[in-house]
């Protein structure tokens, strides 16, 4: 079969032509007053159509959702210019809203799917120009009309493109297996969790076992964002994260936490010292020769989906101490206890490691197919620029 190279030794002996993109393509105009609000109110699934307002916001409606509309019915690449910057590939019905602007073809040598892949490698480029603009990152048509394309034949074009949607067919086929991986470990671990916690032994209201204590207000402002040498120490409040980061800490780790109000109900392990904020509980004192710490700590995490379902409040909820203690938890002896625990650490940890491994996969192979789609580009050297 013929290299790449081969083929364009072949097909461009003499290199290849650069042309300015806005002297080659037909550049597409949106559709004044599509908002974000307004996608809301006529997103369908069902639809034909494609509504772009910038972003991640995206919807499908009916062609006619809105009135008079700019519907592109050509394969098209969108360039989304403000905020994020980015260009996506269309080959359906579509619109947007006036602030984007779409290429298309003026003629029939030009293939779509390799313009977008060349915009693609210019992304850093005009993301470096949208960060220099006062107000938002933003770029204007003049940034993109001035790039200068490879315009190689049009064989040589379908080639690259071809072989660039092979490397993101397989990078989604791979994307879809680990998820769905990591979609079978989660769910084998609630299953053992479910029977290790749900063990038969004679059930202790937590009440009786246990002393759970609120944290103390602490000033979001004062916190830094990340960790620095001054203010290493998490603040626990009602999220699922750290809401910031102080100088002092007021638990010391080995404590199980709930979140009070906010996402009222999650249960968290904190393994170092941590600030609890007045948006969460601590379970600050038990038995240590009845109760094994971790065991509570799994025996928590395994009702938490109960103890969000009590939160209380028609906008932020809030959980009550009462829902916590009220909970009725299988004691077995203590050695048991710990054996269990022993054993959830383990599931927990294999668990981590997958879904830290996942995003790493992922990125590893992106990595991967934008170094072929950009050795490609490279390899397309230009006699000058028309």
């Amino acid at each position: 079969m013929e290299t790449f190279e081969e083929l364009l030794k072949k097909q461009c002996p003499h290199g290849v032509e650069q042309y300015k993109l806005g002297t080659i393509c037909r550049k597409l105009k949106g559709t004044p007053g599509i908002t974000a609000a307004l996608m809301k109110q006529i997103a369908n699934p069902l639809g034909d159509t494609d509504i772009f307002a910038g972003g991640k916001t995206h919807v499908k409606a009916f062609e006619n959702a809105i009135p008079n509309a700019n519907v592109i019915t050509v394969p098209s690449v969108l360039v989304q210019s403000r905020g994020i910057i980015d260009c996506i590939y269309c080959d359906g019905k579509f619109t947007f809203k006036n602030e984007m602007w779409a290429y298309t073809s003026k003629n029939r040598n030009i293939d779509i799917k390799y313009l977008y892949y060349y915009l693609r490698t210019q992304l850093p480029y005009l993301n470096q120009i949208a960060a220099m603009r006062p107000s938002m990152p933003q770029i204007s048509t003049f940034d993109t009309d001035s790039l200068a394309i490879p315009l190689p034949p049009l064989e040589v074009q379908k080639r690259i493109a071809g072989t660039l949607d092979k490397f993101t067919e397989l990078e989604t086929e791979l994307e879809t297996e680990l998820e769905t991986e990591l979609e079978e470990r989660n769910r084998q671990y609630g299953f053992y969790r479910a029977k290790l916690i749900q063990n038969g032994a004679p059930e202790v209201l937590l009440k009786d076992l246990v002393t759970i204590v609120k944290g103390k207000q602490l000033n979001k402002e004062l916190c830094s964002k990340i960790p620095t040498a001054k203010s290493p120490v998490p603040v626990i409040n009602g999220g699922m994260q750290p809401s910031g980061y102080w100088s002092e800490c007021n638990f010391d780790g080995g404590k199980t936490t709930i979140a009070e109000g906010g996402a009222s109900g999650f249960v968290n392990w904190q393994p170092s010292s941590f600030w609890a904020s007045s948006g969460c509980f601590v379970i600050s004192d038990y038995d240590r020769g009845k109760l094994s710490d971790k065991y509570l700590y799994y025996f928590l995490k395994e009702n938490q989906p109960l103890l969000q379902s009590k939160g209380q409040g028609p906008a932020i909820t809030h959980l009550h101490a009462s829902a916590i203690l009220s909970l009725r938890m299988p004691l077995p002896p203590l050695d048991v206890q710990k054996k269990i625990a022993t054993t959830l650490d383990k599931f927990t940890s294999l668990t981590s490691s997958m879904q830290e491994g996942l995003p790493a996969e992922i990125f590893l192979r992106r990595e991967q197919i934008a170094w072929y789609r950009d050795a490609m580009f490279n390899a397309l050297s230009g006699r000058g620029e028309k």
